[in-house]
């Protein structure tokens, strides 16, 4: 229910679920039985964004700032693992491996040809990875990520990136706790800062 009119509205929602029938009404989470979120839709890929009902203001601008962030490509990205999905698990059983490969592929050049519009040429690029036995994958890399002053707010979107793709997060007593939490939760976070014996 979505009128001008409160009583209207209050009357809708009563009337729907006496007769168990779902009904949203519009900034009125008290008279709804169902809410609907803010929707970013890259098919498959789909973002939802809810406040509960209690500020869908904020939900559809937070949204709309999605809509600008999130290329509708993205949905074609999605596509292509989906389509190569099960080869890639065949050829890779080992979970952490897959991983590794599919934070790759969404940062590296495949990637990068699909959201330029490619998709094609970036098909191409992964059979060939494929086909070539997948013995191109990094074993891993090492970063130094500086926190600055301990203010999570002053992080680089790079910092924040690699700090999300860590599996194995080094840190010492300059290191604020709300830094730490922007860490993957399943990273291993080891402490190597001085200590008295």
């Amino acid at each position: 229910a979505a009128t001008d009119d409160e009583p209207l509205n209050a009357e809708v929602s009563r009337a729907a679920n006496a007769r168990g029938i779902p009904v949203n009404v519009v900034d009125a989470p008290a008279l709804c039985s169902v809410i609907f979120p803010a929707i970013v839709d890259r098919s498959p890929l789909v973002v939802a964004v809810s406040s509960g009902g209690d500020a869908p203001v904020l939900a559809r601008l937070i949204r709309a700032k999605l809509e600008t962030w999130i290329p509708s490509t993205y949905g074609q990205l999605a596509g292509l693992a989906s389509r190569f999905r099960h080869r890639v698990k065949e050829l890779l059983p080992d979970l952490q491996q897959r991983r590794v490969f599919w934070e790759n592929l969404f940062q590296g050049e495949i990637a990068e040809r699909v959201l330029a519009g490619r998709p094609a040429e970036a098909e191409r690029l992964l059979e060939e990875r494929l086909a070539g036995g997948l013995a191109h994958i990094a074993t891993g890399e090492v970063y130094l990520v500086g926190a600055g002053p301990g203010d999570p707010d002053l992080l680089t979107f790079r910092a924040l990136r690699l700090m999300q793709q860590a599996d194995v997060v080094l840190y010492d007593r300059l290191v604020a706790p709300s830094i730490l939490e922007l860490c993957r939760r399943d990273a291993e976070r080891l402490y190597v800062g001085k200590r008295r014996a």
